[in-house]
């Protein structure tokens, strides 16, 4: 009996204690892709202590984010005229490996040269999509390649490189039980493809929509995961086995932001002149139906994906200089704030705070309120050149990029 008793008090202490590990940030906006840290017990007061950058790591253009796992983080970046996947020391700075993935792609205005997307952390592998298509599977540890393909020519989807209102793949790759979702474009029924994660073999495609710039995600619906994909001109929901579900027009062709789940509700945003729409999901006898809540051309997402909070939403407003942080009530759509202080901006959420990257560098701390814009700290010289990428939280530190650095500043307390 009292081996028992030891037993399972062993058991319960380590289940408490798993429980309270820091998450891994593995892909995209964090293991939700919502941009929302559950990691507690860090600094949310800056100016009693200032956050401290532990190190600073010069780093290459590129727009994609920081997949982090244990003590590795990985990220893409323009290395002379090549694309690289890179894995660094995540305490340190410290280059572990770096993979020559292909040659730079500038997109034809010549207004961003490098990777776009972030890549994917998935039980030692790491999944990475390339501007042009190339698409590669790597050992997380060592960097060899385990299998490579090309999602544009695999799926026969359009070339647009020399489009003129074309940005390049940008969408993260989504690990969906056996499979690893990305959104080449086309109207071939090649709008969306699935690959065998393990073995790169091309499993299905769906859809007849041009590429949008925005990742996948995977929801919990009625009962049924359902992928969820951001096109160029509509939102669909399929099934694991290809199956398109329902589709939901939106959009102009430039659906940058990313699809968020938030209530049993499905947000979707675009910019120049699109909106924001609140979608309910729907299932009655076998059959989906799509409905629109409310819509709105008074938020619109570019490219910074919103972040819902206690019922509402907060992201980037507008386009270009005319930026601007909004909040919105999540079930109305109408606004609680604004303000043109942050500009074009990207954010990140933990314990009611929001942590917002401005396009010139500035990072702010503000309360997470619908009462009013509550800046409460800003470290103005952590980050010197055009800032983009949505940050990193992990194991307490929380990793920043610019066009030249990648930078990691300690938060805990």
């Amino acid at each position: 009996m009292r081996n028992f008793r030891f037993g399972l008090c062993f058991l319960l202490a380590a289940s408490t204690a798993h429980a309270q590990e820091p998450e891994n940030w593995t892909e995209f906006l964090g293991p939700r892709r919502n941009g929302i840290a559950r990691t507690t017990g860090l600094n949310t007061d800056w100016k009693a202590k200032r956050p401290a950058v532990l190190w600073s790591a010069p780093l290459g253009e590129g727009y994609g984010s920081m997949s982090l796992f244990g003590d590795r983080l990985f990220t893409m970046h323009k290395r002379g005229q090549r694309d690289f996947i890179v894995c660094l020391d995540a305490e340190t700075g410290k280059e572990v490996w770096a993979f020559d993935a292909a040659a730079s792609f500038l997109d034809k205005q010549k207004i961003c040269a490098g990777p776009r997307s972030t890549p994917t952390y998935h039980a030692g592998k790491l999944y990475c999509l390339l501007a042009r298509g190339e698409f590669y599977c790597l050992n997380a540890d060592d960097g060899k390649v385990l299998w490579k393909t090309n999602i544009i020519e695999g799926t026969k989807s359009p070339e647009r490189s020399d489009d003129w209102y074309y940005w390049g793949m940008s969408g993260s790759p989504l690990i969906e039980g056996d499979l690893v979702i990305v959104q080449p474009g086309g109207n071939q029924g090649n709008s969306v493809a699935a690959y065998h994660k393990d073995t790169g073999k091309l499993v299905w495609m769906a859809g007849n929509d041009s590429a949008g710039y925005g990742s996948p995600i995977v929801i919990q619906a009625h009962g049924q995961r359902v992928i969820v994909c951001a096109t160029g001109e509509a939102v669909l929901g399929l099934d694991a086995k290809g199956t398109v579900l329902w589709r939901h027009p939106f959009g102009n062709g430039c659906n940058c932001a990313t699809p968020l789940w938030a209530n049993d509700s499905l947000f979707v945003s675009a910019a120049y002149g699109v909106g924001s729409v609140l979608l309910k999901l729907d299932f009655k006898d076998g059959k989906w139906t799509v409905r629109e809540q409310w819509s709105t051309k008074q938020f619109q997402n570019e490219f910074g994906t919103s972040i819902a909070l206690d019922g509402v939403l907060y992201g980037c407003h507008g386009e270009r200089r005319a930026a601007q942080l909004r909040c919105i009530d999540l079930e109305t759509g109408k606004e609680k704030w604004s303000d043109r202080k942050p500009g074009k901006c990207a954010l990140l959420a933990y314990e009611g705070h929001l942590i917002c990257i401005s396009e010139s560098g500035v990072v702010r701390l503000l309360e997470a309120t619908p009462q009013a814009f509550k800046v409460k700290a800003e470290l103005t010289d952590v980050l010197t050149d055009t800032a983009w990428p949505p940050p990193a939280l992990h194991r307490g530190r929380l990793y920043l990029r610019d066009d030249k650095k990648l930078v990691c500043v300690d938060l805990r307390r």
